[in-house]
């Protein structure tokens, strides 16, 4: 079975507390590729992936930046595994509107939800299961049981790290 991780980088693996504590210590928060990833968060994905296999998919607006870039990015800051794919950026009105190509400008809110079900439908075979790790909730009800709800303060935790090894080994529904 294919396992999928749809991944946020903004309140995810970029916290504002990792940015409070490099300015503390007189430290420049941003890098050549943006702001830096907290390296707690970034051993919280690492096993998740270690765990589960899972391929990671980039949902954050950083994907904006290209492929190539956040490859670099990936391989720069030295994360774990690599970047699998990237969801799609659309302004389409409804998903299926997107499926026949009839573009619309849509609310922000909702874009991001329809771009993973776009990349899912498209990108993955049955059977598969995913989780997405963002700290919005910006997803369609039937999203919800697949999301795992960071704060922008601590990111990634291992306890939220945890609840995404369990969505993805299909042994819990996220919350």
């Amino acid at each position: 079975m294919e396992k999928y991780l749809f991944l946020d980088f903004d309140g995810v693996l970029n916290t504002t507390g990792y940015v409070k504590r490099l300015r503390k210590e007189g430290i420049d928060p941003f890098d050549e590729f943006g702001a830096m990833f907290d390296p707690d968060t970034i051993r919280n994905l690492k096993s998740i992936v270690e765990q589960t296999g899972c391929k990671i998919v980039l949902s954050s607006t950083w994907r904006n930046e290209g492929l190539m870039r956040m490859r670099a990015l990936w391989k720069d800051r030295n994360l774990p595994d690599e970047i699998y794919s990237m969801t799609p950026i659309l302004l389409s009105t409804t998903y299926n509107d997107a499926r026949n190509g009839d573009l619309f400008t849509i609310p922000e809110r909702n874009a991001k939800a329809l771009e993973i079900q776009a990349w899912l439908h498209r990108y993955a075979s049955e059977p598969y299961q995913y989780v997405i790790i963002d700290d919005e909730n910006v997803f369609f009800p039937m999203q919800q049981e697949h999301l795992v709800q960071t704060d922008e303060i601590d990111g990634l935790t291992v306890k939220k790290a945890q609840l995404a090894i369990e969505v993805l080994n299909n042994k819990k529904q996220a919350f």
